[in-house]
């Protein structure tokens, strides 16, 4: 890892992906390969320079190419070790897809995303606004959660959506529930 906020950001999305996936009784050896695309999601940010990784403010359309080529640059390393589960790729391809076709690196649409990677965009997602960055405030969980919902059928899968907000909008997961990797 590149920094302590890239450790965090994998820590506790894999803990949020895990959790979603048990939700929907995804098998033990589907979770194991999830957890490798989690862990490996973002390993192609490796080749985007740090002056871009940690900009303070918005990305020029030059930067956001680079920070694109992520994706890409993380299949091409991920495709280099041994074993890793195909389904491990398809989160790490298709994270940054969105439903409506609107996403990158391949602007599929629908279900042409993997159900890895529409699971775990959702995650993503939710811990980047609930997380300060350079350049924003953390969102409270409950704005976050409105704003996953919001986007149903936009950026997010719609049923995935409703599990998800359902899943992590109970109570008894007020304060913390995302500190411990299952």
């Amino acid at each position: 890892m590149r920094d302590s906020e890239t450790r965090g950001h994998t820590d506790r999305v894999t803990a949020l992906a895990l959790r979603l996936a048990g939700a929907l009784s995804w098998s033990p050896s589907h979770m194991r390969a999830l957890r490798w695309g989690a862990y490996l999601h973002d390993i192609g940010k490796l080749t985007v320079p740090r002056v871009v990784l940690h900009k303070p403010g918005p990305l020029d359309a030059a930067e956001w190419t680079v920070m694109r080529a992520h994706v890409d640059a993380g299949l091409r390393f991920a495709a280099e070790l041994d074993g890793l589960p195909d389904a491990a790729l398809r989160v790490i391809g298709d994270h940054h897809e969105r439903w409506d076709g609107q996403g990158y690196p391949a602007g599929k649409v629908g279900e042409e995303i993997s159900l890895e990677g529409r699971l775990f965009a959702l995650c993503d997602v939710y811990d980047a606004l609930t997380s300060e960055r350079p350049y924003k405030v953390a969102w409270t969980r409950a704005a976050a959660l409105a704003e996953i919902k919001a986007q149903a059928g936009q950026h997010f899968d719609p049923v995935l959506t409703r599990v998800f907000v359902d899943l992590f909008g109970q109570g008894e997961h007020e304060g913390g529930w995302t500190a411990q990797v299952p």
